[in-house]
């Protein structure tokens, strides 16, 4: 007994969630999709390749089930079903291996992301970021695993598209029981893939959208710093030997000098962060394309699928995925809208600061406002243009191209019923 509650306690301990790591949700569901294990412990790694195997193995059946409905069923609504479920696997598999390929960018920008994030642990916006972002994964395998109690709740894994292939069962008892193994755990092992997905992408996103509110909020509060750094300086006796130096002038020439420094630390805070946007562009050009377009032909199969074959649960289930994947593409074209607005919200604040209302009088105050002024110039520049989170470099996400894929999927449900017709 001794022992089991030990292990209960090593446990809890290993699973306390105490907030201080923002990427720690994200490290979970990586080992969860069967991405990345950091465990070094050779069980362990034994047991994530098996994990890897088994979805290599209910991967590949369904290619098997898209030829068996094709050569044999003689139905186009099965053959749609089918051919809709096997794309929606493959778009799962292939945006995992781009978070496979793209690794080591995300860690570079995971390392840069949390030592900023989890430097401020109370921060509001930190705070809330966090915990949405773990909401959502609970709620997502929460959902995954409910669809899949209603999979057998009523008989759902009976229907064709999940009984065992004629062409397997001639292979014997044992395939037909490896295919019954991989059949039913197969609804939540890809679904866990999509959830590590989402949440990959998620973590990645607001953590950039964190660090853009602190930039902001950072550069709504430089007049504020600045004018209680002059009058510190002043109340030490700063100011005094510069009102010398400078004949009275020297608590301006102060805000000048102390104006630029804020700037450049915030310039440079935003400048970086900037970098960890083009570390990442390759990763979020490549995943969204996947997504943008899949979705066309996933959503139009599986509502082609539905009309056919009218409200059953299982269609109902099928529907749930169509809505989730709509509603992610939703997501992160909003997503991305609002880090662009927060983006351009950067400059706007530099430029409503009222430093142009303060021309220096003092001629060897002259320099350090130029320099403002060139700084300023440069980072409004910058903050004018979109961030980068684009779909494949052709367009970026945003709110307009949510609805011209809303479009682009009507097309091609219209097409489908026409040429069944």
């Amino acid at each position: 007994m001794e022992r089991i509650r030990l292990l209960v306690n090593r446990f809890q301990t290993s699973v306390e969630d105490d907030e201080s790591d923002y990427f720690r949700p994200m490290d979970y569901f990586l080992i969860l999709g069967g991405i990345r294990l950091l465990s070094k412990n050779p069980i362990h790694r034994v047991l994530f390749l098996c994990y890897r195997t088994l979805m290599a193995a209910q991967f590949s059946v369904w290619f098997d089930r898209v030829y068996v409905a094709y050569s044999e069923w003689n139905s186009t609504s099965e053959l749609i079903g089918v051919i809709s479920f096997l794309m929606g696997l493959i778009m799962i598999v292939l945006r995992a291996i781009i978070i496979w390929a793209y690794l080591e960018d995300i860690q570079t920008a995971r390392k840069y992301l949390g030592a900023q994030l989890n430097k401020l642990k109370q921060s509001e916006s930190r705070v809330r970021s966090y915990r949405l972002l773990r909401r959502i994964g609970l709620v997502l395998e929460y959902t995954f695993f409910a669809d899949q109690i209603l999979f057998y709740a009523f008989g759902i894994y009976q229907d064709k598209q999940y009984t065992v292939p004629d062409n397997l069962i001639r292979i014997g008892w044992q395939m037909k029981m490896l295919f019954n193994v991989i059949i039913s755990t197969n609804h939540f092992v890809f679904s866990s893939v999509y959830a590590t997905i989402l949440t990959v992408q998620n973590t990645l996103l607001m953590g950039i959208g964190s660090e853009l509110e602190g930039i902001l909020a950072q550069c709504d509060g430089i007049m504020e710093r600045v004018n209680v750094q002059v009058k510190d300086a002043i109340d030490r006796g700063e100011g005094e030997k510069l009102m010398i130096n400078l004949q009275g002038s020297g608590a301006e020439y102060l805000f000048w000098k102390i104006l630029k420094k804020e700037l450049n630390t915030t310039v440079a805070r935003h400048a970086r962060l900037l970098e960890q946007i083009d570390i990442l562009g390759g990763f979020f050009k490549m995943t969204f394309l996947v997504m943008f377009y899949m979705a066309i032909l996933i959503v139009g199969c599986a509502s082609f699928y539905v009309n056919l074959l009218g409200l059953t649960v299982n269609t109902v289930i099928i529907l749930s995925y169509v809505g989730a994947i709509l509603l992610e593409c939703y997501w992160f074209c909003k997503i991305a809208d609002n880090l662009n607005d927060m983006n351009n919200q950067i400059g706007a604040s530099l430029y409503n600061l009222g430093w142009f209302e303060r021309l220096p009088d003092v001629p060897e105050a002259r320099k350090d406002y130029h320099e403002v002024r060139e700084t300023l110039l440069i980072v409004m520049t910058k903050v004018q243009q979109e961030l980068g989170i684009n779909c494949g470099g052709m367009f970026g996400l945003s709110m307009q191209a949510f609805h011209e894929l809303l479009k682009m999927i009507y097309s091609f449900l219209t097409f489908l019923l026409n040429t069944t017709t």
